[in-house]
């Protein structure tokens, strides 16, 4: 704690130094000069004090204090006498009251908290917090003008708040063919009490099925902590395409608060499965003289390479390739519409390349026993 000087030391402090001053310029021995001038340098540290009123007071006190908690005493650290003074707050209300005949300053019915002062919500995490207030003091007794007191309340943190996180649910997305050891952030929690009773830690807790395949670490980032969820196995979306965890937040104080919340870990798709056909063949009967668009067969895969040449040369010659897509608008194409699982659609007659062909691809005839020519087609599936 800081106490003011009194009025009469600063005076005196002032004219001193006004005189030693004038007596270093009108001459003296060496040893005189060298006394006044240590006598010059202590009444500077005298005015330079007496000057600055700012913060010549300084209690501390812990947040969230009861009504009437007593914070400090004026006149007894002023060494003022117990009566004949008459005290009043100018600046400090509505958190703080002063007793009008002793100087005594107490907390009120609006408790004192460090997170909502409007002087200290903006301060970096660490740096102290404080209150200022003013209180006026006037001798009765001398009749003599009121006299200001400044000083400052350094409010000290407690653990009132606990650690929350975004939301109770959070949602992390994680590619089905992620590597073992990839690290994904999980969203922070938030604490507003200080870094001693800030976040410290956080805990992952797993079923079963997620022990193997998930875990957790904690790094520090600049004095916070940043966790991080691990892929320790591998996943398979077509197996499970998520996991249910839950993380908790814990906080530094004594005892320690702490909030946990569900983390969802959502597996995505990637593109690991080659699309099959339920059969090897399939057939269908159309005759020669159907219309371009006739419907030849329905087959449940999303999209199909039609062709009724050569497949050899149609692998190798995109050009030869007709793409379907059950379900299209003929303003649309297969690349600007997509969906998950099959879709069925009838397969039709394109417009070119419909020819009859031999078993070994050349352009002939194939007579039917009974519906007459018999032509090939070759149908390939696959995945975009």
């Amino acid at each position: 704690m800081y106490r003011d000087l009194p009025e009469s030391a600063c005076s005196l402090g002032t004219s001193f130094l006004t005189h030693t001053v004038f007596f270093h310029f009108t001459g003296r021995s060496s040893d005189d000069l060298m006394e006044l001038n240590l006598q010059v340098i202590l009444c500077w540290v005298v005015v330079l004090h007496c000057g600055s009123a700012e913060g010549s007071i300084l209690y501390r006190v812990q947040e969230e204090q009861p009504p009437n908690t007593l914070i400090g005493s004026l006149a007894a650290d002023q060494g003022l006498p117990d009566s004949g003074h008459l005290y009043k707050l100018e600046v400090g209300a509505p958190y703080l009251r002063v007793d009008g005949k002793t100087g005594d300053i107490y907390t009120t019915e609006i408790p004192i908290d460090r997170e909502t002062l409007r002087d200290c919500r903006s301060l970096a995490k660490g740096k102290p917090c404080y209150l200022e207030f003013e209180v006026s003091v006037t001798d009765l007794i001398q009749n003599q003008s009121p006299r200001l007191i400044e000083g400052r309340i350094e409010v000290q943190d407690i653990n009132d708040n606990t650690p929350q996180f975004p939301s109770s649910v959070l949602t992390i997305s994680v590619p089905e063919n992620t590597i073992m050891g990839a690290l994904f952030s999980i969203p922070l929690a938030t604490d507003r009490d200080s870094d001693r009773n800030g976040v410290a830690d956080y805990a992952l807790t797993a079923g079963p099925d997620a022990a193997t395949l998930f875990g957790l670490q904690v790094a520090d980032d600049r004095g916070g902590k940043l966790p991080q969820l691990i892929v320790l196995g591998n996943l398979d979306r077509e197996l499970k395409d998520s996991y249910d965890l839950t993380i908790k937040a814990v906080d530094g104080g004594n005892p320690q608060r702490y909030s946990s919340a569900l983390l969802r870990v959502v597996v995505t798709d990637a593109n690991d499965n080659a699309p099959k056909f339920e059969k090897s063949t399939y057939e269908a009967e159309v005759s020669e003289n159907s219309p371009v668009g006739h419907s030849v067969l329905q087959h449940p895969h999303r999209r199909v390479t039609f062709s009724t040449t050569n497949p050899v040369q149609d692998l190798q010659d995109a050009s030869q390739h007709s793409y379907y897509d059950s379900g299209l608008e003929e303003s649309e194409t297969p690349s600007s519409k997509s969906s998950s699982g099959p879709r069925i659609g009838p397969l039709t007659l394109p417009e070119d390349h419909y020819e009859r062909t031999t078993p070994d691809g050349s352009i002939g005839e194939t007579e039917h026993p009974e519906n007459g020519t018999l032509t090939s087609l070759f149908i390939l599936a696959y995945s975009l």
